[in-house]
C-alpha cells in the first residue's frame, strides 16, 4: 500500500509520518489514529533524509499489516482464552472458585503474551516487512 503523508518526527532511521485517513485505513491497521482524520505511521524506514515538514510517500507492505495483525489480536486474546480454561479446570480440581481463578489466569496469560510480543517484536517482523519511506516529493526549507 502507497501512502503520501508529511513528516512530523525524525527519529534515527525512521521519521513518523501523518497520513490523510482514507477507507482503506480501515482494515490496515499500520497506522495510529491521529486528530482531525489524520493517521500516523510510526517508525517507517528512512534511507532518504526526510526531514520534518518534508511531503513523502510511503510503501507499507500487505503482508507486514496481516502478519502484524495476527501476531498483535490473535495471540493474546487465544492466550487469555486458554489461561481462563486453564484456570477454571485448575479451579474445579482446588475447590476454589473456578471463574475467578479462571478470570485471574487468563488475565494473566494474556498480560504475558503482550509482553512476550514487546520482546520479541524486533524478531518478528522480517526486513522487508516494516513500512519505508520510497520518495520525497516536496522538501521543506
Amino acid at each position: 500500500m502507497h501512502e503520501r503523508g508529511t513528516v512530523v518526527a525524525v527519529h534515527d532511521g525512521t521519521v513518523d509520518v501523518a497520513i490523510v485517513a482514507r477507507p482503506e485505513c480501515e482494515t490496515c491497521g499500520a497506522c495510529a489514529e491521529g486528530a482531525a482524520g489524520t493517521r500516523l505511521l510510526e517508525g517507517a524506514v528512512d534511507r532518504l533524509g526526510a526531514r520534518v515538514g518534508d511531503t513523502v510517500e510511503v510503501e507499507t507492505p500487505t503482508r507486514a499489516t496481516g502478519r502484524a495483525r495476527r501476531w498483535v489480536y490473535v495471540f493474546p486474546v487465544a492466550c487469555l482464552a486458554a489461561g481462563y480454561g486453564a484456570g477454571h479446570v485448575a479451579g474445579i480440581w482446588l475447590g476454589v472458585a473456578p471463574d475467578v481463578l479462571g478470570a485471574i489466569v487468563g488475565i494473566g496469560a494474556g498480560a504475558a503474551a503482550l509482553g512476550f510480543l514487546s520482546r520479541v517484536s524486533e524478531r518478528l517482523a522480517g526486513a522487508d516487512e516494516y513500512p519505508e519511506v520510497r520518495s520525497i516529493h516536496t522538501r521543506r526549507r
